[in-house]
């Protein structure tokens, strides 16, 4: 009897310790993004131009800086030092972010130094025990072009991507990257080569390297390299056939919902594709700057959430036809931390661009709503999420750009665990959603009308709570779906409106869709279809703002972005449709529902 009793009391102490363990377990599943620890302290890292011009960098001294910055990160994660790095920057609203970020975590400024100096800082703390040389790439091709293994035409040279191998290698060795022209420089340091990227790196350092995340990450450009190394990420890049098939083994071994930094050339669907159909997000962040600095304590950081709108606010007996605008393209985090504002404080040599999305002087003038993908901000930068709170206008609706860019439709496809995987995936965007106050969703699907969407809704109506609704684009044109309404059950007695675009606000010479074109063929288009529907109920349909789109209008003048939008807004309330925000329109789609059926 003592026996059996001793067990059992064994058996319920293993059980405490289990539920200990699952709810700790719990509360990291409830991410994607791999945590980046709080530091106590930071230094900033000035690299000297390369040029007599200020704007011109020395690209071996940023690669340096950013691999200085990615070996503290990963100390302060390994709980080996309190202290990360910021690489200084004025682009657009960096310097805000490291003030808010500082601010948030209560960090003590411990100085500016050059590149060097942090080298020489690092290698008397034990941060930095080596260097792994690379060789600098001479083909002379602009970042984000093709990469091709044959001769550039520019300057009769190949590329060469040995920086990436040598930034898969840094974080293993604790090693600097450094560029093979600089090797006697960081020898005289007392440096010594540790690793080697101009060599093929070796499996049993491949077997070393991260499972929660890859990086893909253009070799002429520093941006990147500090999450890579903070997280010992595979390092890779390009769209050759061997570039596809080490990116394939990239994905293959990676843990379930993990991310893919950075950006991939080639065709923009397929590289998407390749990732979503192994149950991953495509982060779209390959111009993200001091990331890891961004993402500190970024799990234990509040903000205020997005401001949504009440139904007891909307007046129904109001039956005006109405439009919803809806910009594009927030599931790209870089854009969302850098061109989605105003430039801030410029520079004599940096001036101010002007504003095109959130800082445009017509912001806040009619009802819009943003794409964003408030949920990897909440992970990666909460700063971002601070400044949109603090800044949101009444008539602006923020939309949950669903954690990255990925394809609902084939996600998971080629997992044999699509549904499992998906479902994952959703309760850990839900967790974020209450923490962003996210009510609403956008997506990019495929196709949105084929028997993997159908399930895809379900599953997201099922788990997402609360959702008033959801804003559907296909991948060519994003507005395929007409304006067609997919109600969908969300197991709670309830159904959620997953609405398709109706219109696209896309400056497209090759494209022939109605519907689709600039201010005026839009409203003209919506004009049309308002006559043409006038005893069919309420008019509601939303229009996709493509945010890269410029559109000349008749007096000549260029706008892109907000500014399209605005318009198209005038336009439409010139012909008598009103221009409500995405909550409303939702809002009204779901009381038509309601009249509809209780008859």
């Amino acid at each position: 009897m003592r026996a059996l009793a001793f067990f059992l009391l064994l058996i319920g102490v293993l059980g405490v310790l289990s539920l200990g363990q699952l709810g700790e377990g719990r509360s990291v599943r409830a991410t994607w993004w791999p945590e980046q620890r709080a530091p106590r302290g930071f230094v900033t890292v000035r690299a000297s131009a390369a040029s007599a011009a200020p704007t011109t960098v020395d690209m071996r001294e940023e690669m340096l800086s950013a691999s200085l910055a990615g070996l503290a990160a990963r100390a302060v994660n390994l709980g080996e030092s309190d202290e990360l790095v910021w690489n200084d920057t004025v682009v657009y609203r960096y310097g805000e972010w490291k003030q808010r970020t500082v601010a948030r975590l209560g960090l003590e400024d411990r100085g500016t130094f050059t590149p060097w100096e942090l080298l020489e800082r690092g290698v008397r703390s034990g941060l930095v025990r080596g260097y792994v040389a690379y060789a600098r790439d001479p083909s002379g091709r602009k970042a984000y072009t093709p990469m091709i293994a044959t001769a550039s035409a520019t300057t009769g040279a190949p590329t060469n991507a040995s920086v990436n191998t040598a930034t898969s290698l840094a974080a293993l060795h604790r090693a600097a990257l450094i560029e093979e022209s600089l090797i006697p420089r960081a020898e005289s340091l007392g440096l010594r080569m540790l690793a080697d990227g101009r060599v093929p790196i070796s499996d049993d350092d491949l077997a070393r390297l991260s499972r929660s995340a890859v990086a893909m990450l253009d070799p002429g450009v520093q941006r990147n390299r500090d999450i890579a190394i903070s997280q010992a990420c595979w390092v890779g890049y390009g769209s050759d056939a061997e570039a596809a098939r080490v990116a394939a083994r990239m994905v293959e071994r990676l843990d379930d919902l993990a991310p893919v930094f950075g950006w991939n050339e080639g065709d923009e669907a397929m590289n998407t594709l390749a990732v979503s159909a192994r149950g991953h997000p495509n982060t779209a962040s390959n111009w993200v700057r001091n990331q890891p600095f961004l993402s500190a304590g970024a799990l234990d950081a509040s903000f205020p959430p997005v401001a949504g709108l009440k139904a007891s606010s909307v007046d129904f007996n109001d039956r005006r036809p109405c439009v919803a605008l809806v910009l594009s393209d927030g599931d790209n985090l870089q854009w969302l931390c850098g061109a989605f504002w105003g430039q801030g404080v410029g520079t004599e040599a940096l001036p101010p661009k002007p504003a095109l999305y959130w800082d445009h002087p017509r912001h806040g003038s009619f009802a819009i709503g943003f794409g964003a993908c408030l949920s990897q901000l909440s992970q990666a930068a909460p700063c971002v999420l601070e400044r949109i709170a603090e800044t949101q206008p009444a008539g602006t609706a923020l939309i949950e750009q669903f954690a990255g860019y990925w394809y609902p439709d084939r996600f998971a496809e080629n997992t044999g665990r699509r549904e499992q995987l998906f479902r994952e995936f959703m309760r850990r965007l839900n967790e974020q959603n209450h923490r962003t106050g996210a009510v609403m969703a956008g997506m990019l699907m495929l196709h949105s009308d084929t028997p993997g969407a159908a399930e895809a809704r379900r599953w997201i109506a099922e788990e997402l709570h609360p959702l008033l609704g959801a804003f559907v684009c296909d991948y060519a044109p994003y507005h395929a779906g007409h304006g067609r309404i997919d109600w969908t059950a969300d197991g709670r007695g309830g159904e959620v409106p997953f609405v398709t675009a109706g219109y696209c606000l896309w400056n497209d010479a090759a494209a022939n869709h109605a519907g689709m074109g600039g201010p005026d063929a839009v409203a003209d288009a919506i004009a049309r279809d308002v006559a043409a529907t006038a005893e069919a109920g309420q008019f509601a349909r939303w229009v996709s703002v493509h945010i890269w789109s410029t559109h000349t209008l008749p007096d000549g003048t260029k706008v892109t972005g907000l500014g399209a939008a605005a318009a198209l807004a005038d336009r439409l309330e010139a012909r008598g449709v009103r221009v409500v925000r995405p909550d409303e329109l939702l809002h009204r789609i779901r009381h038509e529902r309601m009249a509809a059926t209780s008859h």
